[in-house]
């Protein structure tokens, strides 16, 4: 690794009534803890100033968040679609194709994931328990502590994910309505719950553009297993950054 930290960006989470960005508790921890520096990004729209930015970075960080907007993949706005937010959804699109087509690692968390499906062409589910009527589904927002795991993934051997937690079955929190339906090109689905729903995403090209749909920033700091994806993450961030 580097003698230098790789520097991590960061997306926000927005209060647009009082107008201020802000980051839960858990992501920049995670990536410090893993031998990165993370930096809370500005909600900037210039695309030339998203790019200038972007440039400077070796990696980025989707954090979680609102529903995004399903015009972005081609939908209306159904009832129980939730709260929105535009700002979030156009830097975050933007970031995640950057990453893409620059080849610089972004870990995608929980609405994360779903941008980085969204903006390579995939679509969602606007509500999985209004929309999935075929079959009879698990309980995906838990009402129990944010680091304790309530369900478990069965996880595709060979894939990122099964190389931080090294086995085929996973337990994990969970706090999402909406997760992927048509998977992007260039992605491939790596693990699953017992209902079916995609839990994680990596792109079959890329060095390390892996996204999933549970919060491992809310567990690490109880089980330290969840951290290894915040360090397969920045070691990617790392050879990148050792690179340029």
């Amino acid at each position: 690794m580097s003698k230098y930290k790789p520097l991590i960006g960061v997306t926000p989470f927005y209060d647009y009534e009082k107008k201020i960005t802000y980051i839960k508790h858990g992501y920049m921890e995670g990536i410090a803890e893993a031998g990165g520096l993370g930096v809370l990004l500005p909600l900037m729209q210039k695309e030339d100033e998203l790019a200038d930015i972007c440039k400077r970075l070796d990696g980025f960080l989707i954090s979680g968040g609102p529903d995004i907007d399903a015009g972005l993949f081609g939908e209306e706005n159904l009832p129980f679609n939730g709260e929105i937010s535009p700002l979030r959804d156009s830097l975050e699109i933007f970031i995640a194709r950057e990453a893409i087509r620059s080849g610089k690692p972004i870990l995608g968390i929980c609405r994360g994931i779903q941008v980085l499906n969204v903006a390579l062409g995939g679509t969602l589910y606007q509500d999985i328990y209004s929309q999935i009527k075929n079959k009879v589904l698990i309980k995906h927002s838990q009402n129990a502590p944010k680091w304790y795991p309530t369900h478990c993934i069965a996880v595709e051997e060979g894939s990122k994910v099964w190389t931080v937690y090294k086995r085929e079955r996973v337990c994990v929190n969970s706090f999402h309505h909406q997760a992927i339906k048509d998977v992007a090109d260039g992605f491939l689905v790596t693990s699953r719950t017992s209902d079916g729903i995609i839990e994680s995403i990596e792109h079959a090209k890329h060095v390390f553009a892996v996204g999933v749909q549970w919060h491992p920033e809310l567990m690490w700091e109880k089980d330290k297993q969840h951290l290894g994806l915040f360090t397969k993450f920045i070691e990617a961030a790392a050879v990148f950054s050792a690179g340029k």
